[in-house]
């Protein structure tokens, strides 16, 4: 589906900017080939297996876990195998929930972002003409808007894609999993794709940013960021939707998002939040609580304590 995307963009620009658009397409699929040979299906020690192992797909929950983003814009992300997904999402290989069994598949989606030019282009539009809405509004080169060539929203194409393989693969029942710009990710496909996706797990869901000013100082553009109102955006469009089927876990002392900064999504029908600021463990040296569900990657403390509850469990058996 993804490659019929980028014919359609080149059908619809002029002919003068077809090797703008060659070259943004060229990086894309090669971004995409190199993170594809990283994902797949892993067992609870994140060892890669092929699909072909699983013989009842119709029978099958599968759970694509999302990577966070640490790698900026301009970088593909580092997904090193064993690294990305924490114990508490691993440790649910090949449990049954109501006849079915769990399979966790690793998905590797972070492929490059705006480029310094272009993130050049944006600052200036904000700090020289006062334009807050820069990402949203600069159309570059070839055509496309800035706004759909960040490296989050090329990942929402490149996981609906992966989910409709695996669909026509045999594989009807699909949970979206994910930490901060996965959790993100997550919320938003499974808003967008009922039909598709069957529910989310969101740990610490977040993205483009701190929760810092001038979220609460009106004018103050020397804390602006160009990225709050991506943020803003994420949260416009997920409060339209009256329903979202999703399980989120969250930290009242996390960096970028927390209770109050998320406390729009409890006006959602069957969007689930628990609140583990009281889970009864520190951070790890060198972390923050943003990163506690995945830090460290075995005997996590996280871990324990949703063993203790139950909480993704329950949930998948309410939807399975």
């Amino acid at each position: 589906m993804f490659k019929y995307f980028l014919i359609l963009l080149f059908v619809a620009i002029p002919l003068n900017s077809y090797s703008k658009e060659s070259k943004f397409e060229k990086r894309l699929q090669k971004d995409i080939k190199k993170l594809s040979k990283i994902s797949g299906f892993i067992d609870n020690n994140s060892k890669s297996y092929s699909e072909e192992e699983i013989s009842d797909r119709q029978n099958t929950i599968v759970i694509i876990w999302n990577h966070g983003q640490r790698d900026g814009q301009k970088r593909i992300e580092r997904c090193k195998k064993g690294i990305n997904e924490p114990e508490v999402i691993s440790n649910l290989h090949n449990k049954e929930i109501n006849g079915l069994k769990i399979k966790i598949y690793r998905m590797c989606s972070g492929v490059r972002g705006l480029n310094q030019p272009q993130m050049d282009r944006a600052w200036n539009l904000i700090d020289k003409e006062g334009n807050q809405n820069g990402l949203l509004e600069i159309v570059d080169y070839d055509g496309m808007r800035l706004f759909d060539k960040i490296k989050q929203h090329l990942r929402r194409q490149i996981v609906i894609d992966k989910i409709d393989e695996l669909r026509e693969k045999g594989f009807p029942n699909i949970i979206m999993a994910g930490q901060s710009c996965g959790g993100f990710l997550s919320i938003f496909l499974t808003a967008h794709f009922p039909d598709k996706i069957k529910g989310s797990i969101a740990t610490n869901p977040a993205c483009y940013g701190e929760n810092v000013a001038p979220r609460n100082v009106e004018g103050d553009k020397s804390t602006y960021s160009a990225w709050k109102v991506l943020r803003d955006d994420w949260e416009q469009t997920i409060s339209q939707f009256a329903e979202i089927n999703s399980l989120a876990f969250i930290h009242d002392k996390d960096p970028y998002e927390n209770s109050e900064t998320l406390s729009f999504l409890n006006k959602i029908n069957k969007f689930q939040i628990v609140n583990y600021t009281d889970f009864g463990c520190n951070k790890m040296a060198g972390t923050s609580f943003h990163s506690a569900i995945v830090y460290p990657r075995e005997d996590n403390c996280f871990t324990k304590w949703e063993a203790k509850h139950n909480y993704i469990i329950n949930y998948l058996e309410e939807i399975f």
